[in-house]
């Protein structure tokens, strides 16, 4: 009887997890509002400008880097919710916000999946193995043409349990994907801003508890 309840309980708490509620049992990690001044402890800026000012987080693209702007938030997760508000400015053409997998997790060199905004769409996009491109290329695994207005913000919350993704936006059709890939740990959250620029605020993390 015990084995049969532990079942049904995992059941709830999957189908909890895919439609986009923060697990059971599990506890807030990261709570950032960027009231401060500085990114401080736990982030890295890869390239790009990141700064802060007015309690948001403003990315834009370095024109001499011919790269995204890219920064990393450390924090281990695997089964979790993660919320964020983002909104584009001024020239800003693409929010991700993504994961890589963790050292010795995958026999694969990049990322692992991105949720991808645009002005004009979004998209979980599973990343190109870029040690064996050919084989495993890009893969979108959900997409939607919609309108994201500039200047407006919207609040992002993204679940990961085991191999299933969900990705939520007020007043957007739910994007939901799976692949075999995606039930590892990841060690950071990446955020990347394509052209000037994107402003994220109220990141929140959830993780299960082990």
């Amino acid at each position: 009887m015990k084995s049969l309840l532990a079942t049904a309980a995992c059941l709830l708490l999957t189908a909890s997890a895919i439609a986009g509620e923060p697990p059971a049992n599990s506890e807030l990690a990261v709570d950032d509002s960027f009231d401060r001044k500085e990114l401080g402890e736990g982030w890295h800026v890869n390239t790009g400008e990141w700064t802060i000012a007015d309690g948001v987080l403003r990315a834009r693209e370095i024109p001499d880097q011919n790269h995204s702007a890219a920064a990393r938030r450390t924090v281990e997760t695997k089964n979790a919710v993660y919320d964020l508000r983002f909104r584009f400015v001024e020239d800003g053409k693409g929010f991700h916000f993504g994961f890589d997998p963790a050292p010795g997790e995958l026999k694969k060199k990049g990322h692992l999946f991105s949720v991808i905004v645009t002005p004009e769409s979004w998209k979980i996009l599973k990343h190109i193995d870029k040690a064996q491109p050919k084989d495993d290329p890009n893969k979108t695994l959900a997409e939607q043409k919609t309108e994201f207005e500039r200047g407006k913000w919207y609040s992002l919350r993204v679940t990961t349990w085991q191999t299933h993704v969900t990705a939520s936006i007020e007043g957007k059709e739910p994007l939901k994907a799976s692949h075999e890939t995606f039930g590892v740990k990841k060690p950071t959250l990446v955020f990347r801003c394509l052209d000037n620029g994107v402003e994220i605020d109220d990141i929140k993390v959830w993780k299960q508890k082990p």
